[in-house]
This record gives C-alpha cells, sequence and structure tokens, in this order.
C-alpha cells in the first residue's frame, strides 16, 4: 500500500514537474511547500530560494490574496482569477491562477494546491492593441478631416463646374439670341426708312397707290421677319432664365418632363446646333414629377455636351437619343449616341474626377463626375454604362421619383 502510493506521488511529481504551467503548494500558513520548474522560471528565482518563504513576498495585490483564501475557505477551490506576482528582478507579471484546496481524511486543511499561467504575452498584446487602436483612432480622425476637406473641396469644384457650365450657356445664349435680334433690328431698320419715304411722299402729294401696295407688302414681310425672330428670341431667353435658376438653385418644384426638357434643349442648343449631329427626344407627354430640375438640367447638358465633344470628330454626323419613362416608382433615362465609343482602359475612370481624354484642350474631367454626384446623391438613383469601339455608349439612369 505505501509502495503504491509512493509511485503515486512519484508520478504526480514527474507531471507537475514538466507541466508548462507554474504549480506551488501553500501551508495553511502560506509557507511555500512545493515549487515546480515552469513556476520558478516564470518568478526567476530557483526552488531552494523559495520552498519555506512565505508567498506574501511573492505577491503584488494582498486584496486579491485575501479574496481568494475566503473563497477556498468557503469552497474549497478558486479558478480563474488573475492576480500580480512579484519577479526576483522587481518586476510584475499578470498571472491567473486556479487554487485548490488539499485536506487530510479529517476534513482538515492540509495544503493548498495552485496552478498559474503566466499572462505577460495576452497583456502585452492588450497594451499593443491598445496603442494599436489609439493609433487607429487618431488616423481615423486624420482621415476623417481629410475626407471633409475633399467633400468641401468636391463640392467646391462641382459648384465651380457649374458656374463654368452657366457660363457656357450665357455665351451660346447670347450668341444664339445676337442673330434674331439682329435681324430684327435689320428689319425695323429698313421698315423705318420705308415709312420715312412714305411719309415724305404723302407731304409733297407723290404719293402712288403702287408705292403704298409695296410698302403694304414689305410691312407685312417685315412684320413676319420681326414677330419670328423676336418670338424666337423670348423663347431662347425664357428656357436659359429657368434653366439657369434651376442650375443654381437645387429646390424642389413640380414640373411636366417634357415641356422642361424642350426647354433645357433649347438653352443648350448652341453647343450642337453647329454640327451634324441630331438629338432625338421621346417622353410621354403625360408625365409630371416633384423633383430637382436643376440635376436633371446638369445631368441631360452635361451628357449631351460630353458626347458632342467626345464621341464625335469634327464635322461627323451623329446621332443622340434621349428616352424617358416610368418603371413602377422609378424615373428611367436612357441616354445613346452612335460616336466612337469609349476605350475599356478607360471605361472605369469616366465618372473619377479629373479623369478627361482631352486634357489641355479644354477638358476638366468634371461632367460625368457631376452626373454621378447628381444621380446617386441628388436624386437618390444610380447610373450604368455600356460602350464599345466604334459602336458608341449607353447610359442608363434611374432615380425614384413623387408625381403627386
Amino acid at each position: 500500500m505505501t509502495d503504491t502510493v509512493e509511485n503515486h506521488q512519484f508520478h504526480l511529481e514527474q507531471i507537475l514537474n514538466n507541466s508548462p504551467d507554474g504549480v506551488f503548494t501553500i501551508s495553511p500558513e502560506n509557507e511555500i511547500l512545493y515549487v515546480n520548474p515552469a513556476f520558478c522560471r516564470i518568478l526567476g528565482f530557483k526552488t531552494d530560494e523559495l520552498l519555506g518563504t512565505s508567498i506574501h513576498k511573492y505577491l503584488g495585490d494582498l486584496d486579491i490574496f485575501e479574496a481568494c483564501s475566503l473563497e477556498v475557505a468557503k469552497k474549497g477551490f478558486c479558478h480563474d482569477q488573475e492576480t500580480i506576482f512579484k519577479r526576483k528582478d522587481g518586476s510584475m507579471v499578470h498571472i491567473s491562477k486556479n487554487v485548490q484546496a488539499i485536506c487530510d481524511d479529517t476534513g482538515e486543511l492540509k495544503e493548498v494546491l495552485v496552478t498559474i499561467r503566466d499572462l505577460s504575452d495576452l497583456h502585452q498584446l492588450n497594451k499593443d492593441l491598445t496603442s494599436s487602436q489609439r493609433e487607429l483612432e487618431i488616423k481615423n480622425q486624420a482621415l476623417n478631416t481629410m475626407l471633409n476637406d475633399l467633400r468641401d473641396t468636391q463640392e467646391q469644384l462641382v459648384e465651380a463646374e457649374k458656374m463654368a457650365s452657366l457660363g457656357g450657356l450665357v455665351a451660346g445664349i447670347a450668341h444664339e439670341i445676337n442673330t434674331p435680334l439682329g435681324i430684327s433690328v435689320t428689319s425695323a431698320s429698313t421698315m423705318q426708312r420705308e415709312v420715312k419715304q412714305l411719309e415724305g411722299n404723302f407731304r409733297d402729294g407723290k404719293l402712288k397707290k403702287s408705292e403704298m401696295e409695296f410698302f403694304f407688302e414689305q410691312a407685312h414681310e417685315a412684320c413676319n421677319i420681326l414677330n419670328s425672330n423676336l418670338h424666337r428670341a423670348a423663347e431662347l431667353v425664357r428656357s436659359f432664365k429657368q434653366v439657369a435658376v434651376d442650375q443654381t438653385h437645387d429646390e424642389l418644384r413640380k414640373i411636366n418632363l417634357k415641356d422642361y426638357l424642350n426647354e433645357v434643349l433649347v438653352s443648350i442648343g448652341p453647343s450642337y446646333k453647329r454640327t451634324a449631329i441630331s438629338l432625338n427626344t421621346e417622353c410621354d407627354n403625360g408625365i409630371y414629377l416633384i423633383t430637382y430640375p436643376g440635376a436633371i438640367s446638369q445631368i441631360v447638358s452635361n451628357l449631351v455636351i460630353n458626347s458632342v465633344t467626345h464621341a464625335y470628330k469634327q464635322g461627323d454626323k451623329g446621332e443622340i437619343a434621349l428616352k424617358f419613362y416610368i418603371d413602377g416608382n422609378q424615373l428611367v433615362f436612357l441616354f445613346e449616341d452612335n460616336g466612337k465609343g469609349i476605350n475599356p482602359d478607360h471605361l472605369k475612370q469616366i465618372f473619377v474626377p479629373f479623369f478627361t481624354t482631352k486634357r489641355g484642350a479644354g477638358g476638366t474631367g468634371l461632367g460625368l463626375s457631376i452626373v454621378y454626384n447628381l444621380v446617386t446623391s441628388t436624386l437618390n438613383g444610380n447610373i450604368e454604362v455600356e460602350s464599345s469601339l466604334d459602336e458608341g455608349t449607353k447610359f442608363k439612369i434611374q432615380f425614384p421619383i413623387k408625381q403627386d
């Protein structure tokens, strides 16, 4: 029986000595009775320096020890409790410990078995993670600041591009209005001369019936010319006024889509009128919607001007088609040209700000970027593009609408 107990204790000590965890036992008076090599290694002591000494010498927090002792006395064990031990070199080591009471046959406490695990690596990892988290927070704040700056810059660039677009609109409209007004001035001047001559003949008593008939003929023709050209100028001014207001003030209002598109196309007419490119629009006259007209104006204008600028060479004949229809609660806008198409290497970059194939030739690289932002941000929609070289380009835009 004695041999069996001794063999059991021998095997137990062998197991404890080879354990990667620190193991020690203490008496009820808190003196160290046994230590394994792992425990010595964790604290930096030799075995004979620890045996017979009080465990209190190596504790970094006596309050935790007292709390653990009370729990062991009450339950007979204490598991997964973290505490601090002092190393021989004076440094502290964080450990987790499991404590088990060992009693004799009468139930009296004989000794306490303690298993500890070094948490230094875990605590260092936590420190590193905390430090990394702080660094990430700082970098995140810097990135947020940079992102806000970029957004502000983007908004300024968009506004600048809007004003540039408006400036181009003003120049085009001014040039376009100049023609009907010039014709009207010429007709009015001609009529003024005719009236003056007719008046002179009348006063001198030389007025002939044939002269009156000729005057009436000239007057009717002049009135027709004046009426036609002044109406043309008035239409240009009205279209320009509404489109210009919409482009500078993003406010919701109800529009008849077809009528509004006609105004937009009239206002951008100078950008393609002197080309061999024709525009075909398909839109039901009964589509009324509450939307941001300025966004629609900018989208249509930029797409048309982009096609005229990039899809065709000077003198090329071409067709641009604009189709609008309602699909559920969405407005769908299909834009298609039969131009030279977009290089596949460029297709993924066309919405990137400042990307242009016309650098140095008037291209800013903001036109399609503004279209993308207006569709996705202002109108809460999406835009898709398809293109093949020599086969043209298609844009599909759709966004939710309110009709009442």
